[in-house]
């Protein structure tokens, strides 16, 4: 009994010993491996990851003010926002659909309205040819007015010399001319009007049909550009699809439905933009350069001319004034008074030489007083002054 319950103290004792020692034992941390953790660089997310709605959303936006406000006219700016793939289908869309700035706005500016302005060009044409037609008509009148009394006292001289014929000459110069020749630039006006009429209808009426084919090809080509759009985007998907690969879903999906070079960017080429290059010789118009090709092909055909000229300013049309209608008469004398007229020329030729012999007496009489009066010296003059004075008395 007792041999028992001393080995269960002797037990008990060493437990309690035991876990002392342990407590008071400090307790080494042991060095244990874990695995190592790397992070991926921002470019490797980058590459890696899917693609941002807003931003593709934010490209297409971006792109449409470009189409709508931009002033460059480069082909790098056009190449730069999709649409068309080359420098051919950039000069497609500045000749052919009269592109002279990648945007809408500075477009309309650079190209003054044209059929507007061919339009008010044309109409200051025509009232430039009619206003110098009736100022001339109104010179003429004015001056056939102004010369008639002239006119009829010069005809009535030529009836009382018996120049019947030169009279009515005179008359119907100065009534009948002006009316022809204001006639005649009336006339000149309109046939210059009716050729304008005809050159531009005619233009007009050619440039239509091939207007209109423009717009029903591009209609064609618009729809069908859209249509493989969508057809891209759904291949691209679908390919995403095949690979496994979420990502390349994703970004199918919201580079087509969002992004400028999805759907989203070609309705906006197809719109405001240039058009869509369906090859490398053939662009699909947009919307916008259907309207520019219809625009300045009306006004193309609006600026043709006829053959005719217009009137000129009045400066050099004027009736003959009264003195040349009487110059003109006088010109055209009867052969009746070609005797009169002979034997009044002798009679004025005696009168003539009569005339011219006392000239010389009168100058062969002051050239003698001037040699006397040189003789003389200073006093010459009062002397020779006194002798001429006697002389001119006894004459």
């Amino acid at each position: 009994m007792q041999v028992s319950l001393r080995s269960q103290l002797v037990a008990g004792t060493a437990a309690v010993v035991g876990a002392s020692a342990i407590a008071m034992t400090p307790v080494t941390q042991a060095h244990i491996a874990l695995p190592a953790v790397q992070l991926p660089s921002a470019a490797e997310v980058a590459l890696a990851g899917f693609d941002s709605p807003l931003s593709e959303l934010i490209g297409t936006f971006s792109a449409f003010n470009q189409w709508m406000f931009s002033a460059d006219n480069s082909t790098a700016g056009y190449l730069a926002l999709g649409g068309l793939t080359d420098a051919t289908g950039v000069g497609i869309a500045k000749s052919a659909l009269s592109f002279s700035s990648i945007g809408l706005l500075p477009q309309v500016i650079n190209d003054h309205m044209p059929i507007l302005t061919q339009i008010g060009l044309n109409g200051a044409q025509t009232l430039e040819s009619t206003m110098n037609s009736l100022t001339t008509m109104g010179l003429i009148g004015s001056e056939a007015v102004w010369n008639l009394p002239g006119a009829f006292v010069a005809a009535t001289q030529e009836a009382l010399a018996g120049n019947i014929a030169g009279a009515i000459t005179t008359l119907q110069n100065a009534i009948v001319t002006p009316f022809v020749t204001a006639g005649q630039v009336a006339l000149a006006n309109g046939r210059y009007l009716l050729d304008n009429a005809v050159a531009r209808g005619t233009a007009l009426l050619s440039a239509v049909p091939t207007l209109a084919d423009l717009v029903v090809r591009s209609t064609i080509g618009q729809a069908s550009a859209l249509a493989n759009a969508f057809i891209t985007v759904a291949q691209n998907v679908v390919s995403g699809v095949a690979a496994g690969s979420a990502e390349k879903v994703w970004n199918a999906a919201v580079d087509g439905v969002f992004g400028k070079n999805g759907i989203p960017g070609t309705i906006v080429n197809l719109t405001v933009g240039a058009g869509v290059q369906a090859s490398p010789s053939s662009v699909v118009p947009s919307i916008r350069g259907e309207i520019q090709a219809v625009v300045h092909g009306v006004a193309t055909a609006l600026s043709k001319n006829g053959a005719a000229a217009p009137v000129p300013p009045p400066a050099a049309a004027q009736t003959p004034s009264a003195s040349s209608l009487r110059a003109a008469a006088a010109e055209e004398p009867a052969v009746a008074e070609q005797g009169g007229s002979s034997s009044s020329s002798a009679k004025s030729g005696g009168d003539n030489a009569a005339s011219a012999e006392s000239n010389s007496t009168g100058a062969h009489a002051k050239s003698e007083s001037a040699k006397v009066g040189a003789r003389h010296g200073l006093a010459g003059p009062k002397r020779t002054g006194s002798k001429a004075s006697a002389a001119s008395s006894s004459d």
